[in-house]
């Protein structure tokens, strides 16, 4: 070989492995495109009261970023709550990848059949409101799942306007779907989680903006006649006071009133007056006769009237048996009455025989004199 073939030959061969290293890449690692990432890497957080988050699974796309955010749930329909957000207009990790993510518009036909992959068999109701959260607006659908099981499904898009987007500024946008299941819940508390979520990722480039120029100040700041005061014009205090808890009301169950007068007047009957005989006109013939007053119904006759049955109650401490006559007014006057001998019935009355001065008294076949 001559002097240039042997030039040829080795400059070929030291330019082979500048050609190898050009064409040797990184070795890809497994979840590269998918990977398990901590809780305070989420690019979404709930609201502050919760859902939690129980993890976080993280997917690399050419053109966007998307993570599944899995959230604590302890209702009974099958499935699991999440959060779903993508993030377009970021860059490619890698140089020789095709797995681009399609970013479809948000069309009524696409709504309902994630609805469907989200929550199988639950029959969806869309709202018909028009509702709008702290990035703009969003649509949802209820559904009751297993037992009592209430189920939400809301879907949202942020992205700029679109006269203001272009190649340099203003593009990008934001994905975000929620799928939430709580048992015993009301549409408020789960349209809640939709109202107070916070996007917290971003994508590092200079016009990557799905949010769209700032709203312009007001015009009444720093006017006049356009009074600002230190609380919203609405009822609602700034500080929420938490309502008191109410004592239980206990009623107490009493008779009815025209049985209890019933009641009371058995009771009053089954007690003997005991009577003043200088009240009486037949024992005390001095006392002038009072003229007889018309006697009222009494509480047993109105019951009787209205047809309440009559109810008696014994005395307290009586047998049941029939109590033993008592002896009558007079009889006991007469008894409790001293006896007073006339002067002309001395003689007449049997029971006290009163002697003369001298006499002599036979008893018995023996003499006695009286002294």
């Amino acid at each position: 070989m001559s002097g240039p073939g042997h030039l040829r030959a080795a400059i070929l061969f030291s330019v082979l492995p500048v050609f190898a290293v050009g064409c040797a890449g990184q070795p890809t690692q497994m979840g590269t495109f998918a990977r398990a990432i901590p809780s305070e890497q989420a690019m979404l957080l709930p609201p502050p009261g919760g859902p939690g988050i129980v993890s976080v699974i993280e997917r690399r796309y050419d053109n966007a970023v998307a993570q599944d955010i899995y959230l604590k749930t302890s209702a009974q329909t099958p499935g699991q709550n999440a959060f779903t957000v993508q993030f377009f207009g970021t860059a490619s990790p890698f140089k020789l990848s095709d797995n681009a993510l399609t970013s479809t518009p948000v069309t009524e036909a696409g709504t309902a059949s994630e609805m469907r992959q989200s929550l199988p068999g639950i029959r969806m109701t869309r709202s018909s409101f028009f509702v709008q959260n702290g990035y703009g607006p969003f649509g949802y659908a209820f559904g009751h799942g297993a037992g009592n099981d209430l189920c939400m499904y809301a879907w949202q898009q942020v992205r700029a306007p679109s006269g203001t987007i272009s190649p340099l500024a203003n593009y990008g946008s934001i994905q975000v779907r929620l799928r939430l299941c709580q048992a015993d819940a009301t549409e408020e508390r789960l349209l809640a989680v939709m109202y107070n979520y916070t996007i917290t990722g971003s994508v590092d480039a200079g016009g990557w903006n799905p949010y769209g120029e700032p709203q312009p100040v007001s015009p009444s700041i720093g006017g006049i006649g356009a009074p600002i005061y230190p609380r919203p014009a609405a009822a609602e205090p700034i500080v929420p006071v938490l309502p008191q808890r109410q004592a239980a009301a206990y009623t107490r169950t009493t008779l009815a009133p025209a049985v209890q007068r019933v009641a009371t007047q058995s009771i009053t009957s089954a007690i003997t007056p005991v009577s003043n005989p200088a009240q009486n006109p037949a024992q005390n013939p001095g006392m002038a006769a009072r003229p007889a007053l018309p006697a009222a119904n009494t509480p047993a006759e109105s019951a009787a009237a209205v047809g309440v049955p009559r109810v008696t109650v014994p005395r307290p401490g009586l047998s049941t048996a029939t109590p033993p006559a008592q002896p009558s007014l007079a009889a006991q006057a007469a008894a409790r009455a001293p006896l007073v001998p006339s002067p002309s019935g001395i003689a007449a009355n049997p029971r006290t025989t009163i002697p003369p001065a001298s006499c002599t008294d036979v008893t018995s076949g023996t003499a006695n004199a009286c002294r």
